[in-house]
Formats: structure tokens, sequence, C-alpha cells
């Protein structure tokens, strides 16, 4: 453990940063506070918390806000946290990391996260893109700033550089870990990545096209009417029936849809069931079969993507339509469609420019020459290349991780993205640097706690992932089970049922699923 210089301590404050120091476009930095701090569960472990800036190119930009825990004896490792949504806030360091127990400032690591670049109390606000630095700082630049940021900090507090570089984040954060590992991946030794935001543009049409799909009729003046709307109570009884019918495939009733292959290979009969059950119309059929398959462009975006795969919408996952059937402008997530407010103020300051951007005006799917090429545009802008060469030659280890009840970002989105990888480097190549973990339970970035930290720390330290069994808490339970990697799935085998070792991962997948998995959205039109 190498000790922190306490000499260094009553200097610090108001230090100056010169740009060399930081990647990217900047004009420097500046050490703004240090504050000596206790642990909370452990008041015997010391840290500091040191804030700072670095101050933009633009003057008309805003300065990207840091936050570091350096602890008064160092392990030589240091963590980066990553943000949510459209950020503006410091991701919240001290205590449990996400989906984990695990206090890296209390054992040791150095802790570190920032702003993405700009400061808003909203993190759904997306104005900050009218600035094109601010904007450039929020899609990636600011992790590498901030990166070097830290590899100042140790050497200015210790003395010495950090032997390993780790970047813990989920769905907008998970965006930011892949980013870590693709454009800058030379810099980093191991990443955690869950629910993350791939396929940034591909998700936003997601968001614009189900909105369309519920509010396309309504008109204030002619047809006060949302037809593709459907309340909040039959959504509920959906999800009940799921669970009802889809429960003991795994082996067990515990509310855990965990046989998720045989839950999706039924999901036409299901929306058979329930639409004569809830005499649903057409209209709302096809709400439910833009959450379920998502959709596919009749086009192809940069690296030839045009398919977004949908939920677990049918397989027991809630839906979010909002409490209203009446569409605000601009859409409003308190009262509409989940992901509906935040395609509507990426499309207005991300992709078309335009503040008057009325999100379900367009046909996404047939675009004119200009939406086409704003498309197109963004996506090779914003959207996660599957290039993890760099990442590959440092040695770097990524645990990529999905959860089936997620609700936010596609699973098999992540699935997708998952497979062109092992595409282009192989089987045995991409496992040699990248294990893919798919639970039951789970919610979006929550519903389960693993040690994901202690398991990359092994691997980068020594040369070795952990073992199998590798358990994860399940929130909903208690109880414990084993990690499934990817195409596994969590299957009951007898005795307590809080207990992993009750647990097995099955590789017993329906013939043809992904097959299936590709046929289907094109079956249904």
């Amino acid at each position: 453990m190498i000790p922190l210089l306490e000499e260094r301590i009553s200097t610090a404050a108001g230090y100056v940063i010169s740009q060399d120091m930081i990647i990217g476009d900047n004009r420097g930095g500046q050490i703004q506070d240090v504050e000596r701090k206790k642990a909370q569960k452990n008041t015997k472990i010391k840290y500091l918390t040191v804030k700072g800036v670095i101050y933009p190119k633009d003057p008309s930009a805003p300065n990207i806000e840091w936050k570091f825990l350096l602890p008064y004896l160092w392990n030589k490792r240091s963590v980066q946290i990553g943000g949510g949504a459209n950020n503006g806030i410091i991701p919240e360091l001290e205590g449990p990391m996400l989906m984990s127990e695990y206090s890296p400032v209390d054992h040791g690591y150095v802790v570190f996260g920032d702003d993405s670049g700009h400061q808003s109390e909203d993190t759904m606000s997306a104005e900050f893109a009218e600035n094109e630095e601010a904007l450039q700082n929020y899609i990636r630049d600011h992790l590498i700033k901030t990166n070097s940021i830290m590899h100042f900090l140790v050497k200015f507090f210790y003395g010495t550089d950090t032997e390993y570089t780790y970047f813990a984040g989920g769905s907008a954060g998970g965006r930011e870990a892949l980013e870590c590992a693709t454009t800058y991946g030379k810099y980093y030794d191991g990443i955690f990545c869950a629910d993350p935001v791939s396929d940034f543009v591909l998700l936003r049409v997601w968001g614009a096209l189900l909105s369309k799909a519920v509010y396309d009729s309504y008109d204030p003046n002619t047809y006060p009417f949302s037809d593709g709307f459907i309340d909040q109570e039959t959504i509920e009884k959906i999800q009940a029936d799921a669970i009802e019918l889809y429960d003991g495939l795994d082996g067990i009733r515990d509310g855990i849809i965990s046989n998720i292959y045989a839950a999706r290979m039924n999901c036409s009969e299901f929306l058979m069931q329930i639409k004569k059950k809830y005499k649903l119309t057409e209209a709302q059929i096809h709400t439910l079969n833009v959450y379920e398959d998502g959709f596919e462009l009749n086009y192809c975006l940069p690296e030839g993507k045009r398919r977004y795969y949908g939920y677990s919408a049918l397989e027991g996952g809630l839906m979010d339509l909002g409490p209203d059937p009446v569409p605000r402008e601009p859409l409003d997530t308190k009262y509409n469609v989940h992901h509906g407010d935040r395609s509507d103020g990426v499309f207005k300051y991300f992709i078309a420019k335009d503040r008057n951007w009325k999100l379900i005006d367009h046909d996404y799917l047939n675009p004119d020459r200009e939406l086409l090429q704003l498309l197109k545009a963004a996506s090779e802008a914003y959207d996660i290349k599957t290039d993890f060469d760099d990442f590959i030659c440092h040695g770097g280890k990524l645990i990529l991780f999905t959860s089936w009840n997620d609700m936010s970002i596609s699973p098999w989105q992540i699935v997708d993205f998952y497979q062109r990888t092992v595409k282009k480097y192989g089987q045995s190549g991409t496992d040699s640097f990248l294990k893919f973990f798919s639970m039951p339970a789970a919610v979006h970035c929550g519903g389960i706690t693993m040690d994901y930290l202690e398991w990359l720390d092994v691997w980068c330290s020594e040369k070795c992932f952990p073992a199998d069994p590798l358990y994860g808490t399940i929130e909903k339970t208690g109880g414990q089970m084993p990690m499934a990697s990817f195409p596994g799935w969590v299957r009951y085998k007898g005795g307590d049922p809080m207990k992993g070792q009750s647990y097995e991962v099955s590789f017993e997948l329906p013939d043809r699923f992904f097959e299936y998995l590709d046929e289907k959205r094109a079956t249904r039109g």
C-alpha cells in the first residue's frame, strides 16, 4: 500500500494543471477544493476528497467538473465511475458501487468521476448539446480528459502512477464504459459495463417509433384520442399473466422468469391470448409489437445496422407508457411514454439540431433525404464501434452485463452487440477479453448485486478470470443465483432456493432460437 503524501495537502487547493497534462482540447485545469474525510462504515479509513475543473478550449463552453476520493493508503488501483442519462452531475463516489455492495475507497482504491462536461440538475436535459465542445465532451471526450487528471493527481499525491485503471458504469455510464474499451482502449485495464446504450441512435429511433405507435392518431382538434395507448392497470395485468405462465419453466415458482428463451418462443401465442382477454385493438397490438420486437429500418446505418430488437415486454417485463394518453409537446416522461422525452431531446439537440423538431411528426422508417443523412451522421458520430483492437493489445478485460427484465435498454440489442463482437474476433478471441453475463430478475442497472470489481481485479492482476461458480444476490428474493454466461440461463435443480448452489446454468435453448428472433420482426411487419 502506498501512503498519501500529507505534505501535499496544504498546497493542493488552487494548484493549476497545465493543458499539456490533459489529453484532448482544453485550456488546462485546476484543483479547487481538498477536504479530509473518513469512510462511512469504518471511520479508521481516511481519504481526501479533491474537486476541480478542466477548462474548455471554447470559452463559451462549460467546464468539466470532477471529483476524486484519494485514500490515505492506496493499493495502486484507480476506478472511474460512469454517469447516467445526459449527465450534468458528478456521480456518487462514496459508498457501494452500482449493482454492488463494494465500496472501493474503503479497500484502497482511488475513485473518481465527473459531470461529463456540463452542469444541470435535470439529467434529462439535452440543451447543453447546442455547444459543440460540450456535446463532444458528453459523447466521449470527458472520459479521457478526467482519466488524464487521475494520472496527474496520483503522481502529485502519492509520488507514483497507477498500476491498474478500471471503469464501471451502467446505462449511459455503460455507453461510457464501451467508449473506454473502444475509443480509449489502451488507457484502461478492466471495465465493468452494465445495460449499455451501445446503439445510441437506434435506441432514440425506437423511442420515437414507440411514441408514434401510442400517439400517432391524436389530434387535439379533430381526434383527441391516442389509439395505441394502454392504461397502466392493463399493462400490470399483462405482466402478471406472463409471470404466471412462464414462472415454472426454470423449475421453481418464485416470481422470476429465468428461461427467457422458451418464453420468448411463445410470445405470438401469448399475444393472441391477451388480445382476446383484454379486448386489445390493432393499434394497441402495434404498440405491444414495437415494445416487444423493436423495428427494422428500410435502410442501413453505419456498420450495416438497421435492427433494434425490442424488450421482454411479453415475458414479464413491465412496460412504461406513462399515465396519460395525451402527448405533451415536448413529450414529458412524467406523463408520456418512457424514452419519448429522451428521444425528443436527442433529436432536437443532438441529431436534427432544431429546437422546433416534433418527434412524432416524422417518418423514421422511410425518411426523406435530409433525415436519412442526419441519422447516418449521428450514428457515425455517437454510436459505439465494435473495435476493441487497442483494448486487446493493451491486455484489457471487459465484463459485460445485461438484465432480461431491463425495460430501458434492450437486452436483445446488447446480445446483438456481443454477437457482432464475436463475429469480428471469433469466439475464443472474444472470450480472451470479454465475459458476458445475462441474468433474470435484474432490472435496468439494478435488482442484483455482484462482486464485479473484485472479479475484474483478479482477472487483470492475476491474468486469470475467477473460476465458476460466481454468484449474484437477487434483490427480489434476497437469495443468490449463479452468474449465467450468455447464452446460459439459470435453472433450479433442488435444495434451498436462497442458496446459489441450488441452481445451475443451463445452455438448453429452443431449436433455431436466434433465427426465430430474426424472423419474428419480418413476420409481424
